[in-house]
């Protein structure tokens, strides 16, 4: 997808909100207000990341709703749905030590202390509870991502997790 290396997904289009050019917004983050903490959106569009400029944006209990400027009304603001939402990797907050965004996660290999290799990373769902690292192996795996009770250790340099979890649980 582009300039992989560059570029996080923080969030997606969704479906058109209403006539007048709104769409709803699906945040990636935590809280998902975080989102609106970066002020240079780019939507993913014509197979490359290109500057949005958003006109408008509402939060409420139950959504993010933005108006981009260029699309005025509903069926032009339908062509952004699922178009993703990326920023620049650099205008990401540094994070503590032993705190992970879920892109510098996922592609790491996954074993137990048990010598069990699980397979990658694939992808990670966030349940309400914990976060769920999805894994891709000789089969598929869920295991929680639970820092020091089942994630044991994160080695970003050797993109590996070491984990304290049984292969058939």
């Amino acid at each position: 997808m582009g300039d992989v290396v560059e570029w996080v997904i923080v969030g997606r289009f969704g479906r058109p909100h209403g006539l007048k050019g709104f769409a709803v917004v699906n945040s990636f983050t935590e809280p998902r207000e975080n989102l609106l903490k970066y002020t240079d959106w780019n939507a993913y569009l014509n197979n490359k990341w290109q500057p949005i400029k958003l006109e408008h944006i509402e939060v409420n209990t139950k959504s993010i709703i933005a108006k981009v400027e260029g699309y005025a009304g509903r069926d032009e603001v339908s062509r952004l749905t699922n178009v993703n939402i990326g920023v620049k990797r650099d205008a990401l907050p540094e994070l503590t030590d032993g705190d992970f965004y879920w892109h510098q996660l996922i592609g790491m290999q996954v074993k137990s202390v048990q010598g069990i290799e699980f397979g990658k990373v694939v992808e990670i769902l966030a349940t309400g509870s914990n976060d769920v690292l999805v894994i891709e192996g000789k089969q598929r795996y869920l295991i929680p991502y639970l820092p020091g009770k089942v994630v044991l250790n994160v080695d970003e340099q050797n993109k590996t997790i070491l984990v304290d979890w049984e292969e058939d649980f």
